[in-house]
């Protein structure tokens, strides 16, 4: 299969891009390989192979193949810009600011590419969240050609990078009246429009992405993110999976909507996968320890949150981990110990106040149920789960009038209060 190309407005016309047809994902990974090995003297075939394997997480497999592309004899400048390009992306991928520097420097060294060479510069800063030397590449470019998408691409994220909203959507509406095709200009303004609130026009433009480049695993990643948690989020976040399976961010997040809905499977696959992609992070692991702490294994959720502790040791939710599973194991001190430790990690959470006295009042302990129940609704006077505990705590100690009271502020509060739980308690003590 051969990719057709076309050019672009970049740079007096230097930079290509693949059709729509050829920004093949995951799923057309075999085709594009068995095209790039028949037809191995082709700069354009190997360009789209290598963009594939990038797309797909296999960063250093485009490495390999944009490398051999650029060598190509059938490599003319007009091929090669495209092809340094997508090979200075991989780097970008890969962390190597170095390489990806010199092949920026290699585009913008191709007749007519010196707009695109700085744009590439900039992106490379923006993954070191450089903003400021970001904008300056952006601006030479921009000087070269003033209709350079990518130089205002990159100016939209250094936008979203400085937290200038209204800078972020002006260059990516700019973009997008360049270019109305472009998918990275439509990601990148659903994305600043999230940010600022504006909800409704975000999900136009992220779905305006998807509906370009439906195997995108990024605005399928947004998308999904943005629609958290439902099932068409879910759907979305497997998408993004398939079509990227490196994807850890994306795993994480199926992952945590899968253990939401009780799919302990389908959230335990997904805790799995996230480890086997990114084993330095904490998040799979908490989840991995939450999906086991479902299914009433509390050793391991233990361990889970022990991994996780140390990979950083001052988790709030790898020890909220620990110490709901030492509760659930009947070992009060050291849950209420590590339920303290938690919320010392982190003071603006009210769970672990909440928990620790729900654990002492199901070990009938009253009085430090109560006492970590009037913290949290003290804290938090907003927080209903806070109230509903304390209810709890005061009912163990007979005061059934204050009971009343903490109920009714659980009911007129907010936060994930079981509501029919706490009327039907209200209703006993009437």
């Amino acid at each position: 299969m051969k990719a057709a190309v076309v050019a672009i407005a970049c740079a007096g016309g230097m930079a290509l891009r693949l059709s729509s047809a050829a920004w093949a994902q995951e799923s057309l990974l075999d085709s594009l390989h068995a095209s790039a090995r028949s037809d191995a003297a082709s700069p354009a075939v190997a360009l789209a192979y290598g963009r594939a394997l990038r797309r797909a997480g296999d960063s250093a497999g485009a490495v390999a193949e944009l490398r051999r592309a650029a060598r190509l004899p059938a490599s003319k400048p007009d091929v090669l810009a495209p092809i340094e390009w997508e090979l200075a992306r991989a780097y970008m991928d890969l962390h190597d600011f170095a390489q990806a520097r010199a092949t920026c420097h290699a585009l913008g060294a191709l007749p007519g590419a010196a707009a695109e060479g700085h744009a590439c510069a900039a992106d490379a800063h923006l993954v070191w969240q450089r903003a400021t030397e970001a904008l300056s590449e952006v601006a030479a470019a921009l000087a070269v050609d003033p209709r350079c998408y990518e130089a205002k691409i990159a100016e939209g994220r250094a936008g979203e990078l400085a937290l200038d909203a209204a800078k972020s959507e002006a260059a990516f509406r700019a973009a997008i009246a360049w270019r109305p095709e472009g998918v990275e200009a439509h990601l990148g303004l659903g994305r600043s429009l999230l940010r600022a609130g504006r909800r409704d026009e975000a999900l136009a433009e992220l779905r305006r992405a998807i509906q370009l480049d439906p195997a995108g695993p990024d605005a399928l990643y947004e998308l999904g993110m943005a629609l958290a948690p439902s099932a068409e989020s879910a759907s979305l976040l497997d998408r993004a999976t398939r079509e990227r399976p490196s994807f850890a961010d994306a795993w994480l997040a199926l992952g945590t909507q899968e253990l939401s809905a009780g799919r302990l499977a389908e959230a335990k696959r997904a805790g799995e996968e996230t480890v086997r992609r990114d084993t330095k992070r904490v998040g799979p692991h908490v989840l991995l320890g939450k999906v086991a702490l479902a299914d009433g294994r509390y050793d391991d959720a233990v361990q889970e949150g022990e991994r996780a502790l140390q990979i950083l040791a001052n988790s709030a939710p790898a020890k909220l981990l620990v110490a709901d599973a030492n509760a659930k194991k009947g070992e009060l001190d050291r849950a209420l110990e590590a339920y303290q430790a938690a919320y010392g990690l982190d003071r603006l959470d009210p769970t672990p106040l909440v928990h620790a006295s729900e654990a002492c009042h199901a070990a009938g302990r009253d009085t430090s149920a109560r006492a970590f129940a009037v913290k949290a609704s003290q804290e938090f006077p907003a927080w209903g789960p806070g109230w509903a505990a304390l209810g709890d705590a005061l009912v163990g100690q007979g005061e059934k009038s204050a009971a009343r009271g903490a109920y009714d502020k659980a009911l007129s509060s907010g936060g994930p209060v079981d509501r029919i739980a706490v009327q039907k308690k209200l209703a006993t003590l009437r």
